[in-house]
């Protein structure tokens, strides 16, 4: 009879207690070193056009006949670390607005998925994709591309470009942005 007692209460509070829920951390990952540590990341921002997995396209689809080196369109590379549009990449970005232009201009978006190499957390290179793509998207702004038609999204290390080797040079191919134009 205690026994049956005993284990009709512990059953009872189990399922009063019910399981216990995961905390979800609120931590922002800590830059390492190359990264702009002035850039604050406000965890509670609308981040609507942010799309981490590439799924939600707001609607769009991927113009499949859509090719960036046929059309002249070309990716932006950077160095182990760093998401900054140096000087030397502002002549892809403006000849890459202009062929972007009319796409745009007929209602379409622009996506810029940012890509990292292997290297770093999975944290770190989403927070470095995206950083780079925003770098990327405040560049075509500046070269008169409208904020309303460009989605930017985080590939982190997900999407590598080279996945032969683990050589620096096989690295450098997957430190890059993609433009893709979405209709």
């Amino acid at each position: 009879m205690k026994k049956s007692l005993f284990i009709a209460t512990v059953s009872s509070a189990l399922l009063l207690v019910g399981c216990a829920q995961k905390e979800v951390s609120k931590k922002v990952p800590v830059p390492a070193k190359g990264l702009d540590s002035s850039i604050k990341t406000d965890t509670n921002a609308n981040r609507d056009n942010v799309d981490r997995y590439g799924g939600n396209t707001n609607g769009y689809n991927y113009d499949t006949n859509f090719d960036s080196t046929a059309n002249g369109v070309k990716n932006i590379y950077f160095d182990v670390d760093q998401y900054i549009i140096t000087p030397n990449k502002l002549s892809t970005i403006s000849s890459n607005a202009k062929m972007l232009e009319k796409d745009v201009e007929a209602g379409s978006k622009v996506k810029i998925e940012g890509n990292c190499d292997a290297t770093g957390t999975d944290e770190y290179n989403y927070a470095l994709g995206l950083r780079r793509a925003k770098a990327a998207k405040e560049a075509l702004v500046s070269k008169g591309i409208k904020p309303s038609s460009i989605v930017m999204v985080s590939m982190g290390e997900s999407a590598p470009e080279c996945t032969t080797d683990y050589s620096s040079e096989c690295y450098s191919k997957n430190r890059r942005v993609e433009f893709k134009v979405l209709k």
